[in-house]
């Protein structure tokens, strides 16, 4: 399956890796996080999710992991601290 050349796995190498019944099976590598710097920060309010945050600065919901790049202590699994200054990356 194509990766879409815009998505943050676009320039991922493939490797191929041995299951332990001897099947082989091709998998993405794990994804090196770029040092990210911020251009400002926001603080998030109760409503917000990171995938609102993203559609409203960078007009794209699925890029919420550009802010999490940016962030040293932010998972996009974790929830976000209300209150809690977060950097926002330049969208490029």
């Amino acid at each position: 399956m194509p990766i879409d050349k815009k998505s943050r796995y676009a320039k991922v190498p493939i490797e191929t890796v041995t299951g332990p019944h001897g099947e082989q099976r091709d998998l993405l590598a794990l994804r090196p996080i770029p040092p990210t710097s911020g251009v400002f920060y926001t603080t998030p309010g109760p409503r917000d999710r990171l995938d609102l945050l993203a559609h409203r600065y960078f007009r794209d919901p699925t890029r919420f992991w550009k802010i999490c790049d940016a962030s040293d202590h932010l998972d996009p699994f974790d929830v976000m601290e209300i209150g809690e200054p977060l950097l926002i990356p330049p969208d490029k």
